[in-house]
């Protein structure tokens, strides 16, 4: 604001101090996120304390620890001062400070772990402690991005006590990965303000959609003009959660692949053991985020569905191949009851639900097993089928049943012990089936077990849908020859640690010209795996579906694509092709599995 001639000079401070409403509604939204945090801060200090206890005194561990508590408290107690307060718009500024403040204290507590414990003697020290300081800078970039100054003190802070933690040391190798460090904070930097401008921007559309709305009410005129920009706000959210999706997801990946390459090495049993645990807790990390992420995109309506007929019993097949090993290793039983029934639904949205309540009633069921089946009924005229699914697990309290569907609700599960998941998976099924049309029933007691349920519409039968294809062979055949494009440098890093190790001909390519000229070489590939965004705003789908193209009826490589995208229209275009679509973090199992199965199905060419 600038003062004019004979401006109050009080009034012009005024005005400076007063928050825009994008800017008000980031802060709010800020802490209203920020019990989110406390998850992630709880994984990585765990992972922090079992892979520092082989190496560092005990005294010291306890100690961190102990300043780690009292920052969670402090945190605790900022979210309550702040939701006691209700702090109107002209002293959200004030809030907004207190919160960088905070993140600063929370920056000199994780960056002190390069000094507490890492032990020279121990060079895996280094690996263990430099995971959990990635990992925790890279997952607090999604609730710090309200707040860049925050972000700022918190990743600046912990990186810029890893540089000086590498300096200290003063050899070639350690001041490299220190200004490498340095990079990687920027990254994230960057990430965090593409994201905030993101974040803003919906948020103005929003406002703009409110006011458009009012005026609807006032002149019906105005009708068509706020429904374009209603669908504008439906469209801004969507691009943030692709852009979410595609850049968030990349540091797990990366993550993830460098963990699994590290299994190749010649390391002690111990040190195979904590690469265990950091693959454990990655593995927590990718739930969460994936389970945040899921839910975003129902509440942002970036789900849609895709209605069609089939076969109940198909699904039923495929849900019993996929759990009964994983009953089997708990001692339970689990039964699918036959049925006939056809649904007009959507698929992969009904079987996401249908996993997401079996996974619930096998976590919390300790003696019997799990039933799932159909049952025929009437709802207002209309033939319905209720897919249910029984367990003899402890049951519900009648207290409990309601809020068992919000998120992060887990009965029974004070000690937050996460091989019982995080309590979203029947936060994601509810929002889920809502999207389908219908409600989850529950019928629960305590001691008898629980029932839950919920009804599509009942259709004749029609033609098939393809399944899709399951059970990659056992191992990777030596020799397989690969072709990968991802534009990401420490994705191509990790992959090339990780595939050297596997006896695999490899060609690990950072853009599309790099693969071509490797093609034009002559080379065999059997499998062309491509990352979906890549550089200067090619798509690696259109790359992958013009070698399909080009191959005609004759032989091709096995085609697969990467993605970190959550679109269905992505989805749709790959299934169209014929081209296997796997989402990120892809961790090294999962990843060998792919390359299996792409290979399996290639046949040699030289492309």
């Amino acid at each position: 604001m600038t003062a004019t001639a004979g401006s109050d000079p009080v009034t012009v401070a005024a005005g400076r101090a007063q928050l825009d409403p994008v800017t008000v509604e980031c802060i709010r939204t800020l802490y209203r996120q920020m019990p989110n945090s406390f998850a992630a801060a709880i994984v990585v200090t765990v992972y922090m304390l079992f892979t520092g206890w082989p190496y560092t005194a005990h005294g010291t561990i306890f100690a961190w620890l102990g300043v780690q508590a009292l920052s969670q408290v402090l945190r605790l107690g900022l979210f309550l001062a702040y939701r006691s307060a209700q702090p109107g718009p002209e002293r959200l500024r004030l809030w907004a400070y207190f919160y960088t403040a905070y993140m600063f204290i929370a920056g000199l507590i994780w960056g002190s772990t390069l000094f507490l414990f890492w032990q020279q003697a121990q060079p895996i020290t280094l690996a263990l402690t430099m995971c959990g300081v990635y990992g925790i800078s890279a997952g607090s970039v999604p609730g710090n991005a309200y707040n860049l100054p925050g972000c700022l003190s918190f990743i600046g802070t912990i990186f810029a006590m890893t540089f000086v933690r590498m300096l200290l040391i003063g050899d070639f190798g350690h001041i490299v990965l220190g200004v490498a460090s340095l990079l990687f904070a920027a990254i994230m930097l960057g990430f965090a303000r593409v994201q905030n401008r993101v974040l803003r921007e919906g948020f103005a559309i929003r406002f703009e959609n409110v006011q458009l709305l009012g005026e609807m009410r006032e002149a019906r005129e105005h009708a068509e003009t706020a429904w374009r920009q209603a669908e504008a706000a439906n469209l801004a959210k969507s691009q943030f959660l692709a852009a979410a999706s595609h850049d968030l997801r990349q540091p797990l990946y990366a993550l993830s692949l460098f963990s699994g390459a590290l299994k190749d090495f010649a390391l002690t049993d111990d040190a195979h053991s904590l690469v265990r645990n950091i693959q454990d807790n990655i593995a927590a990390m990718e739930t969460l985020f994936n389970g945040l992420l899921d839910l975003s995109r129902l509440e942002a309506g970036a789900v849609k569905t895709s209605e069609h007929p089939f076969a109940l019993q198909d699904l039923f097949d495929r849900l019993c191949h996929y759990f009964e090993p994983i009953a089997e290793a708990q001692g339970l039983s689990l039964a699918c009851v036959p049925t006939t029934a056809w649904v007009k639904s959507d698929e992969v949205l009904c079987e996401q639900v249908m996993m997401n309540l079996i996974a619930n009633a096998l976590r919390y069921t300790t003696t019997g097993g799990v039933v799932i089946g159909a049952r025929h009924s009437h709802d207002g005229g209309q033939d319905k089928v209720g897919l249910q699914v029984f367990d003899t697990g402890k049951g519900i309290d009648a207290a409990d049943q309601a809020r068992i569907f919000d998120e992060f609700v887990q009965v029974g599960n004070t000690e937050r012990d996460r091989t019982k998941g995080l309590g979203l998976g029947l936060a994601i099924a509810s929002r889920t089936v809502r999207l389908l049309g219908s409600h989850i029933d529950l019928k629960s007691a305590l001691g008898k077990g629980s029932r839950f349920s919920f009804d599509l519409r009942r259709t004749s039968p029609g033609a098939a849908q393809p399944a899709p294809a399951r059970g990659p062979a056992a191992d990777l055949a030596k020799g397989l020859r690969v072709l990968i494009i991802d534009d990401d440098q420490a994705v191509r890093e990790a992959l090339n640690l990780l595939l050297s190790g596997w006896g695999l001909n490899y060609t690990v390519a950072a853009d599309l010209a790099e693969a071509r000229r490797a093609m034009a070489k002559g080379a065999a590939y059997q499998v062309v795996l491509c990352d979906y965004r890549l550089r200067e705003g090619h798509v690696g789908l259109d790359f992958l579906t013009g070698l399909k193209d080009a191959a005609g009826d004759g032989p091709r490589p096995g085609l697969g694509l990467i993605t970190g995208d959550v679109e269905s229209d992505v989805m749709r275009r790959a299934q169209a092709a014929d081209i296997f679509l796997i989402h990120k973090p892809v961790d090294p199992a999962r990843l060998r599995a792919l390359l299996n199965h792409l290979g399996s199905q290639a046949q040699t060419v030289e492309v």
